[in-house]
């Protein structure tokens, strides 16, 4: 198998300022995936992302936004900052915006909910048009709040024209890995291990997911990152994922 280049999410460094980050990251990877929230907000300062020699993408702000609230000024506000993050994305030359499907907090609004998801779509669709960066939604882990755990949402988003982040660790908490696998195109892949009951964002390998089968499956044009909640564990997966496309496992 040819080696495929593999990145980092700033995750694994979050409580760090943004500028400590990318100057860490930088002797480790050529492409870096900001989560903008918090520390690392690229609505508060971009001007980190100029002095490092990285490209980039972003995953949108999900602590504050819920693109499948029922109170439409929530979600109208959600999107406005999308859009600005959208915007954002395009001055630091970023081409993929990864967002989360958002969430229903009650099972008696869910209906409701998912009606906000689907106009929310149709609003990052247009949005995405407008600012020229691919808007990649992520399938959601073991919350049953969310939105999007399952492949029988893919359609919603090949409709639309939307981008698709897999994320390995969400999909194998819903027992459905191999089913997104043989379901869907993805542009943008999220690579991390868990034991299968919680979202542990372990390094690759320390889990129960069998990456050697996962790699061989994924699309060859989809950028694969590393998101571990620690610095060490993302240099631990780097090392272990290289040793399975070389052939050496």
């Amino acid at each position: 198998m040819n080696p495929r280049p593999l990145f980092i999410s700033t995750f694994c460094c979050i409580d760090h300022p943004l500028d400590e980050v990318l100057e860490t990251l930088a002797s480790r990877t050529s492409h870096v995936e900001i989560i903008s929230d918090g520390l690392h907000d690229l609505l508060a300062d971009p001007s980190p992302c100029s002095e490092y020699p990285l490209t980039y993408s972003v995953h949108a702000p999900s602590s504050e936004v819920n693109i499948a609230s029922v109170n439409e000024r929530m979600r109208s506000a959600s999107l406005s900052v999308l859009g600005d993050v959208l915007a954002a994305c395009a001055r630091i030359g970023a081409d993929h915006l990864v967002v989360h499907p958002g969430y229903s907090p009650y099972e008696q609004v869910r209906e409701r909910s998912y009606a906000s998801l689907l106009r929310s779509l149709n609003d990052l669709a247009r949005m995405q048009d407008e600012h020229g960066v691919r808007v990649c939604v992520e399938n959601m882990g073991g919350w049953q709040c969310c939105h999007f755990r399952t492949p029988a949402f893919l359609p919603e988003l090949a409709e639309r024209g939307l981008g698709i982040t897999l994320d390995c660790g969400h999909a194998r908490l819903n027992g459905n890995l191999n089913e997104f696998l043989a379901a869907g195109e993805f542009c943008h892949v999220h690579l991390h291990d868990n034991g299968g009951t919680c979202d542990d964002h372990l390094a690759c390998g320390a889990g129960a997911i069998d990456f050697s089968h996962l790699i061989q499956r994924l699309p060859p044009q989809a950028t694969l990152v590393v998101e571990t909640r620690e610095l060490a564990a993302a240099d631990q997966s780097i090392r272990y994922l290289s040793s399975l496309m070389n052939g050496e496992q």
